[in-house]
């Protein structure tokens, strides 16, 4: 069963504590070639595919689409849901209230709801009628719908809506392709008691890839 992750309010907590070594980080900008298998002039679609591939070699999960916004209507994200396994939904109007909602395979696999960290809920909102809220273990199929009706209710009509990472475990989001900044980063061990981090920003311009920027920097490691 997919751990349950909370990558949109909380860090990853590491095993290990870092020192970083150099002051300054070492950059390069590639705007002719490619890099990692990530070739200058391909299309959104076709980076994609090649980050996938990618993502094998150097354990990458998932890529951040820069700058994209929150939404504040389910039919926004209706034909997306699909593309994502996480999604939350937050509001601060009256209090603070966050929803974090996983996805695995065919079906809701978590429902984290609550003010400051979410917990642990079998379903989402608990004040709504039974064929409304949505449930731990829902078809995904049934989540656009039952969050439709929600979102009708005015106390949910004023949640944003946040999409998490795009993992590159499923298939291209076409509406990726709107957004011309992406980004990620990876660890790779140099030698013992010494990590290396790079820090990527792809940026595309007419469609294409138009460069890559990637910062990296090196670390000693410090077992805790």
């Amino acid at each position: 069963m997919m751990k349950r992750i909370f990558v949109l309010i909380i860090p990853m907590l590491l095993l290990f504590s870092c020192k970083k070594e150099n002051n300054s980080p070492n950059v390069e900008t590639i705007s002719k070639g490619s890099k990692w298998g990530l070739q200058i002039g391909s299309s959104y679609s076709d980076v994609y595919t090649q980050l996938q591939q990618m993502g094998k070699e150097k354990n990458v999960n998932d890529v951040d689409i820069v700058k994209q916004p929150s939404f504040s209507n389910p039919d926004e994200i209706k034909n997306r849901i699909v593309f994502y396994n996480i999604l939350s939904l937050e509001t601060n109007i009256g209090k603070l209230e966050r929803v974090v909602i996983q996805f695995e395979g065919d079906k809701i696999s978590s429902i984290d709801a609550g003010s400051t960290v979410p917990k642990e809920s079998p379903k989402w909102p608990l004040d709504v009628p039974d064929e409304i809220a949505i449930y731990k273990n829902d078809p995904v199929n049934v989540f656009y719908s039952k969050l439709k009706a929600i979102y009708e209710l005015p106390a949910y009509k004023n949640y944003q809506i946040i999409l998490a990472s795009k993992p590159l475990a499923r298939p291209f989001d076409p509406a990726m392709a709107n957004y011309e900044e992406w980004a990620f980063s990876f660890f790779m061990d140099v030698k013992p008691g010494k990590t290396g981090r790079s820090s990527v920003r792809l940026y595309f311009k007419n469609g294409k890839l138009n460069k890559i920027r990637h910062e990296y920097e090196e670390f000693d490691v410090y077992n805790s």
